[in-house]
């Protein structure tokens, strides 16, 4: 009975696989941040952004994303004139990291080998600023907090091997800490789907 029982699960499994194919996929990529909390501009696409994901089709255009990732940018008060001890200082760009993870939905429109989507979601934001230089400035770092936010973006990939694409990702990234952080990120990278 059991040899039956095993044979019949095997077999099922078997003629499950293609009804499953490419519905699951893992990705990496890295990118570039700005800070767009006050300003825009292109030639402030500076720090970087590293990422990696897993993702589940829910649906024919639907996909369950989770992010894990680390950027790395200038802190809130970097390059500002602050008065430490009566005198104007000007802060050095003092950086920070941000770990993250999120999870988010993406909907995609299938164009044969290129697809492209709009996605959005909620994470989790590990601050951790770099050790100032002068104990004067401690104060005007970023808070080392873990803190709640969203992201929303669109991206596009295109299929180079039956499972294998080249992904290009734009997110903006609203972080709720203390300097509620406002970070748009520029990532190309690559998925494989099985």
């Amino acid at each position: 009975m059991r040899r039956k029982l095993g044979l019949a699960l095997f077999v099922a499994g078997l003629s499950a696989a293609p009804v499953l194919a490419e519905d699951w996929g893992v990705g990496a990529s890295l990118g570039f941040v700005n800070d767009v909390e006050r300003r825009f501009r292109l030639e402030d696409f500076k720090a970087r952004d590293l990422n990696a994901w897993v993702d589940f089709r829910l649906e024919e255009r639907v996909v369950l994303r989770g992010t894990f990732g680390q950027m790395k940018a200038n802190g809130d008060n970097a390059g500002r004139v602050v008065q430490v001890n009566g005198s104007d200082v000007v802060l050095p760009d003092l950086k920070v990291r941000i770990d993250y993870a999120t999870v988010g939905v993406s909907y995609k429109f299938w164009e044969g080998d290129y697809t492209s989507g709009l996605f959005g979601g909620i994470g989790g934001y590990k601050v951790n600023p770099d050790p100032a230089p002068s104990a004067a400035i401690t104060n005007f770092r970023d808070r080392n907090e873990s803190v709640f936010g969203w992201h929303v973006g669109v991206d596009g990939d295109l299929r180079v091997l039956s499972r294998l694409s080249i992904v290009g990702r734009l997110t903006f990234h609203q972080i709720y800490s203390e300097s509620r952080r406002a970070l748009l990120t520029a990532n190309a990278g690559a998925v494989f789907r099985f």
